[in-house]
């Protein structure tokens, strides 16, 4: 089995390949709420974890590595490759129960609690076991190799940038922290073992979104940001630099801290099962999450565990309502989303909830004048668009049809038009380009999942290989096995010959990226850019249920802007949507082309479907290259050139593209029919908004 990089622990005589030293936990500067949650799940594992979301280089991983510091040894069976209790018969794996039936008694050792890494190009059988090849090889027998399930039995499981990884990890986790056990079905092996973990996640919300089913799962949720006081940050820059100059002259002036904390944890870990939490408390704490309406009975089950912790760690063998009020935010900021394009739920309106409920006290006070806020988007306002009637009296200048628009002053922002869209994105499904090479990806009937020759789940094996095609050892060793073994020097032993070789096909979802391109020019302002964003807004929901990805560009004045690279994050694909202005002229070549240079980018990476879904009216009036100055119909031509050329190198990407005409029904002109001709797509006007 390959080796899991392993952390220096304050038993570093255990395991003598631990690093020599890692950050120490007390030196961390600020972030309160993250060290807050990551010691109440030291304290109380069934707290269920914590998600630990912001901006880079914020201490996230630094914090849940520099934790493994203070976790204190555990009791494990001697030789067990899933760290059983021998203390706990009822949770033993099946070849220490069969130990115990012969020897009567367990030989035990003290060793670290697992922090375990799993890193996310983690191929499935790496993360729930798989077969034994050293044995297979040498024996010519089936065993099984535990993976990272085992190794965080009893410990914690962390995955950085977890937001990112692929949904089959998803559901394997889900699978193992719902029932605390691992089934490997798989070359002839099944084995079931205990995988009881804390799960602790980090990333970063912008660059994509976790899956409500695994959101749910991590007991607490904190998002922090990069702090703004100068002294804070300032603070941060010099202890670093100390621990890269010294790091063992840091960590032992950090010693005495650490140990206070090492012993205030070990007192509350004795004391945690014996804190009471009052009936009366429990009344309150049901209702603050029934006044929330918090699906399920997670979130009571959380603050409760969460403000027992909190009582242990100060000592006190009774929680209290300050206990709740501590915890509750933690607990219930991920469980109140409804709308996939909000932000998680906003702390504002738990916090009030929390003070009708509990009452507010200093403490309270003086931490949410300087705690981070992360408010969510407000309801759409319902108002509809007037930014017509805004622009009517703003000054103008001549494209090249002789047409009036705005110029470079009269940028305005218009804010989404509410209500439903009659508008559906599976329009924009129904004639998307099959991948091309069917060779390397194949889609699978009846389901949203192909076939890759590169990523995904490792799905089964095949004979014929290809230059892309990786070796299934496994599935080699097996056929070779079965047709023939000879003795070398005493041992079994395989000779695999080439007709033995097997190849590997792997199943990933099969998700579609979908590249908007938004005019956001001045005479969108003339032509219901409220709307627009309105359809767009619906779009994205759409997206999210698929779990699809998105792109944005935008095209006004003299280019293109990529505001969002493809990824899953609806929310922040609305506030960019939200917050887009309009004004200027209309350079439609430029964002057409910001769209092929995006896709071009995205087939070399692996995307077998993409959809481009330009909203425009399509006046452009301004060229990609040379001045916009000259004789108009020159200039009119030379812009029908170059979109000429760039929708035909848009159209043989094997992309689908959708114009969704924006201009007003009564204003003359057919130039968005004639640009979907020109990419070969679907024309659509743009829908009227049913309020």
């Amino acid at each position: 089995m390959s080796k899991q990089t392993t952390r220096r622990t304050n038993n570093a005589h255990v395991d003598g390949a631990l690093s020599a030293h890692a950050f120490p936990f007390a030196a961390l500067v600020g972030q309160e709420e993250m060290k807050l949650a990551l010691l109440l799940n030291v304290i109380e594992p069934a707290v269920g974890g914590a998600l630990i979301m912001g901006q880079r280089g914020t201490g996230k991983s630094t914090a849940v590595r520099a934790l493994a510091e203070l976790l204190p040894p555990l009791a494990c069976v001697r030789g067990c490759a899933y760290n059983c209790d021998p203390d706990d018969a009822a949770r033993l794996c099946a070849d220490c129960r069969a130990r115990l039936q012969v020897e009567g008694r367990l030989p035990r050792v003290r060793a670290h609690v697992p922090v375990v890494e799993l890193p996310l190009n983690a191929t499935e059988d790496r993360v729930s076991g798989t077969i034994n090849f050293e044995r297979a090889i040498s024996e010519g027998v089936r065993a099984f190799e535990p993976g990272l399930l085992a190794r965080a039995n009893r410990g914690f499981l962390y995955i950085d940038e977890v937001n990112l990884l692929e949904d089959h990890l998803v559901d394997l986790l889900l699978d193992a922290a719902a029932t605390g056990r691992n089934r490997v079905e798989r070359e002839g092996i099944s084995v079931e073992h205990p995988s009881r973990f804390v799960l602790v996640g980090s990333g970063n919300p912008e660059e994509g979104e976790l899956r409500p089913q695994l959101l749910d799962r991590f007991g607490l949720y904190v998002e922090i940001q990069t702090p703004n006081d100068v002294a804070e940050r300032v603070e941060v820059v010099a202890r670093h630099e100390a621990f890269a100059r010294d790091p063992q002259t840091f960590c032992a002036q950090m010693d005495d801290q650490q140990a206070q904390l090492r012993r205030r944890i070990a007192r509350a870990r004795r004391m945690v099962a014996s804190v009471e939490v009052a009936r009366a408390l429990l009344q309150r704490i049901a209702e603050l999450c029934a006044s929330l309406q918090v699906d399920g009975h997670r979130g009571e089950l959380t603050i409760t565990r969460a403000a027992r912790a909190l009582a242990a760690f100060e000592g006190r063998k009774r929680a209290t309502d300050a206990d709740v009020r501590r915890v509750a935010l933690l607990a219930l900021q991920h469980r109140q989303r409804r709308d996939p394009l909000e932000q998680t739920a906003s702390r504002a309106r738990i916090e009030q909830a929390i003070e009708e409920l509990f009452g507010a006290d200093e403490t309270d006070a003086n931490q949410k004048s300087s705690a981070h806020k992360t408010v969510g988007p407000d309801q759409l306002s319902p108002e509809d668009d007037d930014a017509g009637k805004r622009a009517a009296n703003r000054p103008t200048r001549t494209d090249p049809d002789g047409r009036a628009s705005e110029t470079r002053s009269s940028e305005q922002t218009a804010p989404p038009a509410a209500g439903r869209i009659t508008f559906d994105l599976r329009s924009a499904q129904t004639t998307i380009t099959q991948p091309r090479r069917a060779a390397s990806s194949r889609r699978q009937s009846g389901g949203r999942s192909s076939m890759s020759a590169r990523r995904g789940r490792y799905a089964r094996a095949v004979v014929r290989p290809t230059e892309e095609l990786r070796l299934a050892l496994d599935a080699t060793l097996r056929v070779a096995a079965s047709r023939r073994t000879r003795s070398v020097a005493g041992t079994r032993a395989l000779v695999i010959s080439k007709a033995d070789l097997r190849f590997k096909e792997f199943r990933r979802c099969a998700g579609t990226l979908y590249i908007f391109v938004v005019d956001t020019s001045g005479s969108m302002a003339l032509n219901r850019i409220g709307q627009a964003k309105g359809a767009l807004a619906h779009l994205l929901r759409q997206s999210y249920i698929n779990r699809d990805r998105v792109a944005l560009i935008s095209f006004r004045e003299r280019g293109a802007q990529l505001l969002l690279r493809p990824n899953r994050s609806t929310a922040l694909a609305r506030r960019l949507l939200d917050a887009l202005p309009v004004g200027g002229a209309t350079p439609l070549a430029a964002g057409l082309l910001r769209a092929y240079e995006l896709a071009q980018q995205a087939r070399r990476h692996g995307a077998e479907r993409i959809a481009v879904l330009v909203f425009t009216d399509g006046r452009a009036n301004v060229p990609l290259v040379g001045q916009t100055m000259g004789a108009r119909a020159q200039l009119r031509q030379r812009i029908a050139d170059e979109l000429a050329r760039i929708s035909t190198a848009l159209r043989q990407t094997g992309a689908h593209t959708v114009v969704v005409d924006t201009r007003q029904r009564f204003t003359a002109g057919d130039e968005g029919e004639r640009l979907a001709r020109a990419l070969g797509g679907q024309y659509l006007p743009l829908p009227a908004v049913q309020v």
